[in-house]
């Protein structure tokens, strides 16, 4: 039944039961949708305290509890832009959808959109370890799903091209889990603490360095050896 599915000519649609095709247009509005609206929400847990004015606005804004929500606030912003730049990549390569695909992006996206809750908890917790360990297991949950999203693309749905090199493959797949696993091992980091900082806060540094790592590492390995993307037929 998959081959017959995959040998359907590209020039006409799939059947409907099969729910296979090229135009990604909407599975991305959909997303860059989601991803803006969390974005958006994110400032609702930035509020003033009901009552205050004049010189009690200047008064609140100097205080802890105004730097740590600020704090969460600019913290997810950030993490939900790296998961959009690796959603955005990722579809670069890939030509095609299906059902599977379709859903898997579907749960990735639920992660998502839960960000605004997860980062009230995150602030409402202080140095609580459930804050960290909530908003941490929101973020594996993100990476694990957009990790088998690629593995599926890449490998058993054949959604990407064909003619796409290995190393960008494995480029692609530790890019995806480098994310939860970090956030994984702030998980038990988050039951300590520095200088009144939670150890786990500490640990998602290595979200935003290690990539980078691995991008150096890849610029590193020589040069190309095949098009980008936007050349691939």
């Amino acid at each position: 039944m998959e081959d017959d599915e995959r040998s359907i000519s590209p020039d006409l649609p799939a059947p409907p039961w099969i729910f296979r095709g090229r135009d990604l247009s909407r599975i991305l509005s959909l997303s860059d949708g989601v991803f803006a609206f969390a974005m958006t929400l994110l400032v609702l847990g930035l509020v003033l305290p009901i009552g205050a004015k004049g010189g009690a606005v200047a008064a609140y804004l100097q205080t802890q509890t105004f730097a740590s929500a600020m704090y969460a606030y600019i913290l997810t912003f950030f993490v939900i832009g790296l998961w959009w730049q690796s959603h955005h990549l990722i579809f670069g390569y890939i030509q095609q959808y299906d059902r599977v695909l379709v859903r898997v992006n579907s749960v990735f996206l639920v992660t998502i959109a839960i960000l605004p809750f997860a980062t009230i908890v995150l602030n409402a917790a202080g140095n609580a370890p459930v804050g960290v360990g909530f908003f941490a297991v929101n973020q594996i949950a993100a990476g694990l799903s957009l990790a088998l999203l690629w593995r599926y693309a890449s490998g058993s749905g054949h959604l990407v091209h064909e003619k796409i090199p290995e190393s960008w493959r494995s480029y692609l797949s530790r890019i995806t889990m480098v994310t939860p696993v970090v956030f994984a091992l702030s998980i038990p980091a988050a039951f300590w603490s520095f200088q009144g900082v939670n150890a786990g806060e500490i640990v998602w540094l290595g979200a935003f360095v290690f990539p980078m790592a691995i991008r150096h590492q890849a610029r590193s390995g020589g040069p190309p050896t095949a098009v980008s993307p936007a050349a691939l037929p």
